[in-house]
């Protein structure tokens, strides 16, 4: 297993493609059966691999299959003075029971040497079985790689309706009848880690099992194995306990470049986190006869974190990007940004806001890091910057900053190479040119044990910063490594003495942090992320559902870029992943582009982001998630049409929003103009109510008519009019400018 042989991905192949007409491997009834019970399940093992061999779910009188195949577990041995990696199959030597608790001893030998000892534990609760990897013993000479069970559970297609689902690019659900060989594809940086969402299932109209794995850098497998009528579906994982020295890792340094792989001096660097998975096995709820992927969901969602922080709630999230070094002159100076945000609160009437300064520092975006103390003079300097700040509430925005505490640059007055990051090959982490110089990797937790929390108080302290700071970059790599032969940190060391810090110390002073790709690792830690879910082809074939957005709904707040594709589509793809768009604007903006932005996406989301799914159907090209409180998602894909129906009451449809923002107002929205209608409230008095169209110059009177109980009024295209009831003081809302 050279390093040159492993430049693909960072990560050892373990499914392959089973020939056309072979059969697929018998795996042997268990010769001495393990058997560990709870009130609601029986796992039986087998003494002789360490494996699971049956699962029964007793109260559904359902049961599932382990591995599968008759294969072994397989572990991955590092020789250190020979540099030699070697896989080799392992059997229990030992067993050890306690009630609801089977713990496997197995030894690794190498070349006739012990080269490590392992204990794998399974325990039983309920109906659910958690797999941890023990007291790992390693011998003098060799260290341990990983742990491979890549065929935990398996379902077999002539067992009935059964089916596959996984949580990655935001879901997708398969039926085994019509699934393709294959595994999910491994993760440019991460191997087969599922970063955003290791949650996978199986199962079919009786029962499901959903598997969890929980240790942030063990491997989630998914595989389909087998011709028409005979395929199986199988779960697993790799418990991984070292960074494999050997292979070659995508640095993130660009499309096309070379993978920088390992050498004999590279270390294999312990994770630090211990390896964890949970299988849970699902039967019909009562009352009901079926089960579906929906109740694996729902049993996942009940144990996620709630959201940190309900301070996004409502509120109207994006970018300004002032100044890059490639620009001639700055795209938006601080009193051009100031301006930017007077017009959005117009247009929005006064929505609160949140603006996100880029390229606020040194000479713009991608300048100066890891230093914070120079403002960009070009976009306006210290003066004026803290003028828009204090300027901010009074337009009803949180104005604050996009930092990065990832990249490092050798122009900074704070450039230093002992906070750097080594690659596998020990050399300085050289990543891309983003704007102009080389950027640098910062190591996070030798950064955060030395002047990175210095730096976090003057940014606070210095700049006047309150509430809020995006960090760009923090939760996308949750997981990076540091080679560093005298500061060695796994991605899981990075994370906790690292990342996590980071948001530790903004927490000290009262500033809460969002960031870039929604992660697993960040839920509970961060709780508004800029991340793009989107319908990509599964290896498998089957259908896009919203398996992302039903566990993470309550948990955490994400949104897409604002400028890819055509408009429907992106509102579409929102609706479908719960996703909230997130503009980067500068001063040549289409202000059209952000009444759009707004209206069609904003509002409608407000009213629909916490509330849980309870349902999802498919019926060709149409779907329909159904949400709690008698509303729904109704959506078809190949007209590319939409409804949003919230307390049983339609507010959009079809690139045109109608919806309540509150007790006193009514907005409506079309992209063309057209004529929309909203039931009048119940509360409101027809004869006082009030509409304005909004602009950013000022507010002007609109047309509109009362008629069988409801608003009916012709809406120019995108452009806004709200109706104001009579309760409602028009001239003190419409110039209310303060947080």
């Amino acid at each position: 297993m050279g390093g040159g042989g492993l430049a693909t991905f960072a990560s050892r192949k373990l499914w392959t493609a089973w020939p056309a007409g072979m059969a697929l491997p018998e795996r042997v009834k268990a010769k001495e059966p393990v058997l560990l019970r709870s009130s609601k399940l029986q796992l039986i093992l087998d003494r002789e691999d360490g494996l699971p061999f049956q699962y029964h779910l007793l109260a559904a009188k359902e049961s599932f299959r382990g591995e599968d195949f008759g294969k072994q577990i397989e572990v991955t041995i590092c020789q250190r003075e020979a540099w030699k990696f070697v896989t080799v199959p392992i059997r229990p030597t030992r067993l050890k029971r306690t009630p609801g608790q089977a713990d496997f001893s197995f030894d690794a030998v190498l070349d006739g040497k012990p080269a490590a000892s392992l204990v794998l534990r399974y325990a039983v609760q309920e109906a659910t079985v958690r797999i941890t990897l023990e007291d790992v013993q390693e011998h003098a000479g060799f260290e341990l790689i990983e742990v491979a069970l890549p065929r935990l559970v398996t379902v077999r297609e002539e067992e009935g309706t059964a089916w596959l689902a996984h949580g990655d690019d935001g879901g997708s659900l398969a039926l085994l009848r019509d699934a393709k060989q294959g595994e999910l594809l491994p993760n440019t940086f991460w191997g087969n880690v599922m970063a955003s969402l290791p949650v996978v299932m199986v199962g079919t109209d009786k029962a499901l099992c959903v598997q969890e794995t929980t240790a942030f850098m063990d491997g989630t497998i998914v595989a389909v194995a087998g011709e028409t009528g005979y395929r199986r579906a199988s779960l697993g994982t790799v418990q991984n306990y070292r960074v494999n020295g050997n292979l070659c890792y995508d640095m993130n340094t660009g499309k096309g470049t070379p993978r920088n792989c390992g050498t004999q001096t590279t270390p294999n660097l312990l994770i630090g986190q211990k390896s964890s998975c949970r299988l849970d096995f699902v039967g019909p709820a009562a009352g009901k006869h079926t089960v579906d992927w929906l109740d694996g969901a729902r049993l996942v969602r009940s144990r996620m974190p709630a959201i940190p922080t309900n301070y996004y709630d409502g509120k109207v999230v994006y970018g300004i990007r002032c100044d890059e070094p490639k620009f001639e002159k700055p795209v938006a100076t601080f009193q051009q940004c100031e301006h930017i945000i007077r017009d959005i609160a117009a247009l929005t009437d006064h929505s609160p806001q949140i603006a996100h300064l880029w390229g606020w520092q040194y000479h713009g975006k991608d300048t100066g890091y890891p230093a914070v103390a120079e403002v960009n003079e070009r976009a306006g300097g210290l003066e004026n910057l803290r003028k828009l700040l204090e300027a901010g509430p009074q337009h009803g925005c949180r104005v604050t900053f996009s930092d990065n505490y990832d990249d490092a640059y050798k122009s900074s007055p704070a450039w230093d190479p002992k906070i750097i990051a080594r690659r596998p090959d020990g050399e300085f982490w050289l990543s891309r040119n983003w704007t102009g110089e080389d950027s640098y990797v910062i190591g996070l937790a030798k950064y955060m044990a030395g002047p990175g929390p210095e730096r976090v108080r003057f940014t606070c302290k210095h700049y006047g910063l309150r509430e809020t700071i995006h960090v760009d970059v923090l939760s996308y790599f949750t997981v990076r490594n540091d080679w560093d032969p005298e500061h060695p940190a796994s991605g899981i060391k990075n994370l906790v003495e690292g990342r996590y810090k980071v948001i530790e110390e903004f927490k000290r002073y009262g500033v809460d942090v969002s960031s870039e790709a929604m992660r697993y690792a960040a839920i509970g830690k961060v709780s508004f992320f800029w991340h793009i879910a989107s319908q990509r082809p599964s290896p498998f074939g089957g259908e896009p559902i919203p398996l992302q957005p039903m566990i993470y709904r309550k948990s955490a707040i994400w949104g897409e870029g604002g400028g890819n594709g055509a408009l429907i589509d992106r509102l579409m793809n929102t609706l479908f992943y719960n996703g909230c768009m997130h503009l980067i604007l500068r001063n040549d903006i289409e202000l059209k582009d952000v009444t759009d932005f707004y209206y069609l996406n904003l509002v409608p989301w407000f009213k629909i982001r916490n509330r849980n799914i309870e349902s999802f159907r498919k019926e060709g090209d149409r779907t329909v998630i159904g949400l709690e409180g008698n509303s729904r998602i109704e959506q078809d894909w190949a007209a590319k049409t939409y409804s949003v129906i919230v307390d049983g009451v339609e507010i959009a449809r079809d690139l045109a929003t109608f919806c309540r923002l509150d007790e006193d107002r009514v907005a409506f929205y079309a992209q063309t103009e057209r004529e929309l209608s909203f039931a009048l409230p119940q509360d409101w008095k027809a004869d006082a109510a009030v509409a304005l169209t909004l602009s950013k110059e000022k507010p002007e009177p609109h047309a509109f008519e009362v008629a069988s109980g409801f608003i009916r009024i012709r809406v120019p295209a995108r452009q806004p009019v709200i109706v104001y009831s009579g309760r409602c003081a028009v001239n003190k809302r419409s110039s209310q400018t303060s947080l």
